[in-house]
């Protein structure tokens, strides 16, 4: 049987963001578990655009490459694990936006 793969998802894109301290800390937590595969996922690494696609994955392809190549990355994965910061008393909107352009994969 295979491992679990987990995502740990950075949520936020800011410069003088705080998500890579829990971050990074969970990382280590987690790699020490051999039963299963970690993998950092920066949303910094993904610039998607607000969404714009004519409908959700769910009901049509994306367009877009970057969302297609992300909605691939997180299809790998078998969990998640979401460092997100609190704006406002909401998830930011880079991480809201991420989500939304994955409906199937999640």
């Amino acid at each position: 049987m295979s491992k679990p793969k987990i995502a740990i998802v950075v949520g936020s894109t800011r410069a003088a963001r705080f998500a890579d301290v829990p971050t990074q800390w969970i990382a280590k937590i987690a790699k020490a578990h051999a039963d299963i595969d970690v993998e950092i996922v920066d949303l910094r690494d993904w610039p998607l655009p607000f969404f714009d696609e004519v409908a959700s994955s769910a009901w049509a392809p994306s367009q877009n490459e970057v969302a297609q190549r992300w909605q691939k990355k997180v299809a790998e994965f078998d969990g998640f694990i979401f460092t997100a910061a609190e704006y406002n008393h909401a998830p930011t909107g880079v991480l809201k936006n991420a989500i939304d352009y994955a409906a199937n994969e999640w």
